[in-house]
């Protein structure tokens, strides 16, 4: 019975999580309440509370379960005795691009991230993680980039740094204009293309140290 329970609750809450997925969508975070959730989740606030303090925990929470879906992936590639570290990073990415077409709560979530019109404090919170995490994946990506160019997938001239710079600023940059204008460009079928261009661009040379 106690283990009934406890599958009874989790249910719960991923019903929970998707309902405030869906009132995000329609009313925005900043004009959305748990009251509004618990409707859409067909439970009472009490219920809300038991799993969540507030708005900002359960943004947390649809965040958590996002870096868990990546983080092997995104280990893997950071590895040092990973043979194929610019191989691995591609796989990272277009693994990230399918499941952010396919999952709207990764979609919603991001929409939150770029949406200045959606600002209130728990938005201003969620911002502030994502930044920790950017610059988290900064590091990471300079662990890659060195990788790749100890295993002569680079230049020896390759500026880790900057090259850093750049793959980080392409991929935001393609998240936010895809999440944003979706119509813009197929994230999924033309990612791939994108970041070989990506890799090609760091391959050529052009992101050099200064002698």
């Amino acid at each position: 019975m106690a283990r009934k329970t406890k599958e009874e609750a989790q249910e719960t809450r991923s019903a929970i999580l998707d309902a405030a997925v869906r009132v995000f969508a329609v009313k925005g975070m900043a004009h959305s309440s748990l009251a509004d959730i618990a409707q859409e989740a067909g439970v009472t606030r009490g219920a809300i509370y038991w799993h969540f303090a507030n708005k900002e925990d359960l943004l947390n929470t649809l965040w958590d379960q996002v870096l868990q879906l990546y983080a092997p992936l995104a280990q893997a590639s950071e590895s040092r005795g990973e043979p194929d570290p610019l191989g691995k990073l591609k796989a990272l990415y277009l693994s990230f691009f399918t499941g952010l077409v396919e999952d709207q709560r990764q979609q919603q979530l991001f929409r939150i991230l770029f949406d200045d019109s959606n600002r209130n404090k728990e938005t201003d919170a969620i911002r502030q993680r994502h930044l920790v995490c950017r610059q988290e994946r900064f590091i990471g990506l300079q662990t890659v980039l060195r990788n790749a160019r100890d295993r002569g997938q680079l230049s020896k001239d390759t500026d880790i740094h900057l090259g850093a710079v750049a793959v980080l600023s392409f991929i935001h940059g393609m998240i936010a204009n895809w999440v944003m204008t979706p119509e813009l460009f197929d994230i999924k079928q033309q990612g791939p293309m994108l970041i070989d261009a990506l890799i090609q661009m760091l391959q050529s040379g052009v992101i050099a140290r200064s002698s």
